[in-house]
């Protein structure tokens, strides 16, 4: 299964302990599924995490960072999508659907309301919570 984990799932793994941190922890353990990653997503994670100073009372800025060399390093970063026709109400998420469809990516995993109830949904929006219970299977 190949994946696009929204920036904030990320960063809700960075710093909470629920759904999106599961998942972080499964991937970075050699969980079943292909994280996507390009540049642009890179850098709008690193850009959360360490430029936003009330995130320190969460995060410590050296964890920060050795959270996302981590990620840089155990996934393979594939290059910025070219742009597409607006998909989404918020057109800053349009390469997240960009990235997605380019690399035949099964789900993007988000919290965003915008990704999660756009129209098209090709491929699918999913809340970390739904991914995880899809990565666990019905029933259990």
């Amino acid at each position: 299964m190949r994946v696009v984990l929204d920036a904030n799932v990320f960063v809700s793994g960075a710093i909470q302990k629920g759904a999106s941190f599961r998942i972080v922890q499964r991937w970075l353990a050699g969980g079943s599924f292909e994280v996507i990653l390009c540049p642009e997503l890179l850098a709008e994670i690193t850009d959360v995490l360490t430029e936003r100073p009330r995130l320190r009372k969460w995060i410590d800025l050296a964890v920060a960072e050795e959270y996302i060399h981590t990620i840089s390093t155990l996934v393979d970063i594939v290059a910025d999508p070219a742009p597409i026709e607006a998909a989404t109400r918020d057109v800053d998420d349009d390469y997240l659907v960009a990235l997605a469809r380019e690399h035949s990516a099964d789900f993007i995993v988000t919290g965003d309301k915008d990704l999660l109830e756009w129209e098209d949904q090709t491929p699918p929006a999913i809340t970390p919570a739904a991914f995880e219970q899809a990565l666990v299977g019905p029933g259990n």
